[in-house]
């Protein structure tokens, strides 16, 4: 099966590393023009560097996504830089671990400002774009296993990604009469840099970074650990052809974890 986005048009946030930095690569690799999004110029352009050494096309695009008037900024200047836009992959997250009984607010509301705020007003820029180009297009999400499963200390992300696919179900049924579908991923622990500081965090006294990544991460119903290119193949599936009949759906990429109780 060929991936071809030959001739599209992307914005991919949260793409200077891990999921955001796999899935910009694959959609340039598959032939698409990708803005890639970070909180700066600088961390942005380290995922452009890769994808131009590749033969891709790329630019980078900023925003403190928090900041609403910088995230407008950010979204027009990719749609000029793109000159139009065909797929928006909202990637760009924010996990803080939190008891519900010891948070003060700080927390909750910067987390659905990232994760919840930012891709609805992403969104309903790019979707006026998308609409007025007569041409469908894609909405695309990374949420988490976490909206469908309890999580101690992740009240507030949990909360943020089970809004994130309540939203994708009700604009899947808004939008699909201009032809654009969107769809969330729900990824389980997935081996990226922010997930390793995590764990680096956690690490025993006398125990190895791998083996607690193998343990932790693996314990899933296959035992295996996810890796970015795992998330960013389907992301690249669903930002195709191939995934033109798919929309209001939520994509469990997990492992099985979905299927297995978290623990305290």
């Amino acid at each position: 099966m060929n991936i071809d986005l030959s001739g599209k048009r992307a914005l991919v946030t949260g793409a200077s590393s891990g999921i955001g930095a796999a899935i910009a690569e694959v959609y340039a690799s598959s032939g698409a023009h990708v803005a890639v999004h970070a909180r700066t110029l600088a961390k942005a352009e380290a995922t452009v560097e890769k994808i131009k050494a590749a033969g891709g096309q790329a630019f980078a695009v900023e925003a403190d996504l928090i900041d609403s008037m910088a995230i407008e900024a950010m979204c027009d200047a990719a749609i000029r830089g793109l000159g139009g836009i065909d797929i928006v992959m909202n990637n760009a997250g924010l996990y803080i671990p939190e008891a519900v009984v010891e948070g003060g607010g700080d927390t909750w509301d910067k987390t659905m400002a990232v994760n919840l705020d930012a891709p609805r007003f992403i969104t309903r820029i790019t979707l006026q774009t998308m609409i007025e180009q007569g041409a469908g297009g894609r909405q695309l999400y990374i949420s988490s296993v976490s909206a469908i499963m309890a999580e101690v200390l992740g009240s507030a992300y949990c909360a943020s990604k089970a809004g994130l696919n309540a939203l994708v179900r009700c604009l899947a049924v808004e939008v699909g009469q201009y032809g654009i579908t969107a769809n969330s991923i729900n990824p389980g622990w997935v081996d990226t840099p922010m997930a390793r500081k995590a764990f680096e965090d956690m690490k025993e006294e006398g125990q190895s970074l791998e083996d607690l990544i193998e343990e932790s991460m693996g314990e899933n119903t296959l035992g295996v650990v996810i890796k970015p290119a795992d998330i960013a193949g389907m992301a690249a599936y669903l930002a195709s052809e191939h995934g033109r009949c798919i929309t209001g759906q939520e994509i469990n990429i997990c492992a099985g974890l979905s299927l297995v109780r978290y623990g305290d």
